[in-house]
């Protein structure tokens, strides 16, 4: 077994995505002699000289040095005219880049085992496992941990991009018409493990519009925040005494929390732990050696907490907190989460959108010149008090949603403000305590109450067997619209009996593909669950 191959078996390399270490492993077990010698125009020439004067073995002299004279009878010498394999060259860069072969280098000694190569799976033989050969051959560890194989850059066609094909796309053009940050998102965020990223080279808009519409709402939700933040001095979290928090407070604490596991989690450990009695002194272990450098995950849970959690809900519930007129001791706390989240959520996204981030940071109340984000540290667990009150919010965020999905069934119009009720009996201190936020976020009026819901109303049910109605009596013409759902539920009956009847019909199914007659099953569903929606909404509305 050859010393990559055991460095590999042994846990002292990982190979990520999984899948190729087979490919590897093939070409470890199957390995067969190297010819090192070619007749190339470019290279490093192969250090070995020759004597025409002198009698084998003294005719061929190999040398570190350049050699002008025959050492054996100072004679004139040829050197041999071939060049090394450009792969032979490269397999020393961990090594010769560092200092070596003086083996007492500096960088050497400081830098060498690397971490993590990232390079593409076409060169895993040619490249990859010799340098691994050649760290064991000449300091005997492993010249780095990690190798990332990344995936590589298509077009529409799944043609590798070439300057030949003309299929390829130029940064900087993406540069200068998105910026840099939305080309990096794109890549990053769409870059799954191993897998190959599409772009269309004739339309730069469709390929990089995610990461354009990504930096400029984050740019947006920064402007925004800061300017509800104002300029004066934020105490920090740690001096909050914790008691004082609202719920959505701790909500948005604990959210950040997840979020920083979730990134944690995703790009993995960043070293082996487990210790070792060999040379290279760590190997991985086997719950570690497939985690992590998943970066579209990491992006994702990134942005999820940023655009989703932190501006859709925190943002827009602690508004009335910020303001001028707001009890000053609230409003102090708002400001110190607020600060402290937006704080972290930029230190997670950093590493992929790296000038939004700090031009952002810079801006922060607190700012020292001479800080920068780069230099920040990485956010920690911790920030939430323990308790896990802040999963309460969550009723709220169902309630406001629900909400919004009757105001878009029936057709509300967005600035009508409704009057809500909320039948809860098991959760009444919940809502009670927030009903004022849920009636911001929902624009209604919220009254929680017991007993029974009026006629004429739209119902949601809520977790825990609480319950949303919203009275529909002057909002909407109720007999109108049951006249329009009884038609609507009418009409989709006589589909249903017309899908039924065809897929029945044993000569439509043996005959007709097998794709079609699964897509009429799927649609066959999708009515039947439209059926039961549309006769819901007629009961609660319309009695019958």
């Amino acid at each position: 077994m050859s010393t990559g191959e055991c460095a590999r078996r042994t846990g002292a390399i990982r190979i990520l995505p999984e899948r190729w270490e087979a490919v590897y492993v093939y070409w470890m077990e199957n390995i067969r002699d190297w010819n090192i010698s070619r007749q190339l125009w470019w290279g490093h020439r192969i250090p070995v000289w020759y004597c025409d004067d002198c009698d084998p073995p003294q005719n061929i002299i190999v040398s570190r040095d350049d050699v002008v004279r025959c050492p054996h009878c100072d004679g004139p010498v040829r050197q041999d005219e071939d060049v090394l394999d450009t792969w032979f060259s490269s397999w020393l860069w961990p090594l010769s880049t560092l200092g070596w072969p003086n083996e007492q280098a500096r960088d050497l000694k400081a830098f060498y085992p690397t971490d993590v190569l990232v390079t593409a799976p076409e060169i895993l033989f040619f490249w990859v496992a010799r340098m691994i050969m050649a760290g064991y051959a000449f300091l005997e560890r492993a010249p780095y941990h990690t190798v990332y194989l990344h995936g590589t850059a298509r077009d529409t066609q799944h043609r590798r991009m070439s300057k030949s094909l003309g299929n390829g796309v130029d940064p900087m053009d993406v540069v200068s018409l998105y910026g840099a940050d939305a080309f990096r998102w794109t890549l990053i965020a769409g870059l799954g493990i191993g897998a190959d990223v599409i772009l269309d080279p004739a339309d730069l808009e469709k390929s990089f519009s995610p990461g354009r519409n990504f930096a400029t709402k984050l740019w947006n939700i920064g402007r925004f925040l800061l300017s509800n933040l104002g300029d004066a001095p934020v105490r920090p979290l740690v001096d909050i005494d914790r008691r004082r928090f609202a719920l959505p407070d701790l909500w948005v604490l604990e959210r950040f929390d997840g979020a920083v596991a979730e990134c944690d989690g995703a790009l993995g450990p960043l070293q082996p732990t487990k210790a070792a009695d060999d040379a290279d002194g760590r190997h991985w272990r086997a719950d570690e050696r497939y985690a992590g450098l998943r970066l579209n995950e990491y992006a994702e849970s990134a942005r999820r907490f940023v655009w989703n959690e932190l501006a859709d809900w925190y943002l827009e519930s602690v508004k009335g907190r910020l303001g001028a007129d707001a009890e000053p001791n609230d409003r102090e706390v708002a400001r110190a989460v607020l600060l402290h989240v937006f704080d972290g959520a930029l230190r997670l996204l950093h590493p992929v959108v790296p000038f939004i981030t700090e031009a952002l940071w810079q801006k922060l109340p607190g700012r020292k010149p001479g800080e920068f984000l780069i230099r920040a540290d990485w956010p920690r667990l911790g920030a939430a008090p323990d308790g896990g009150r802040g999963k309460e919010f969550e009723l709220v965020r169902d309630a406001v949603l629900a909400v919004r999905q009757i105001r878009g069934d029936y057709n509300v119009a967005p600035g009508k403000t409704l009057d809500v009720i909320i039948l809860s009996p098991s959760d009444r201190r919940v809502y009670d305590d927030n009903a004022s936020t849920i009636g911001r976020l929902a624009r209604a009026r919220v009254t929680v109450g017991s007993g029974a819901a009026p006629e004429s109303a739209a119902h949601a049910v809520l977790r825990g067997g609480s319950e949303v109605v919203v009275p529909l009596a002057g909002l909407i013409d109720v007999d109108k619209e049951c006249q329009r759902l009884r038609g609507e539920l009418e009409a989709l009956e006589k589909q249903i009996v017309s899908r039924e009847q065809r897929l029945a019909n044993p000569k439509y199914v043996e005959r007709a593909p097998e794709h079609v007659v699964r897509s009429d099953r799927a649609t066959l569903d999708e009515m039947i669950s439209k059926r039961g929606q549309l006769s819901e909404k007629v009961r609660t509305l319309c009695g019958a």
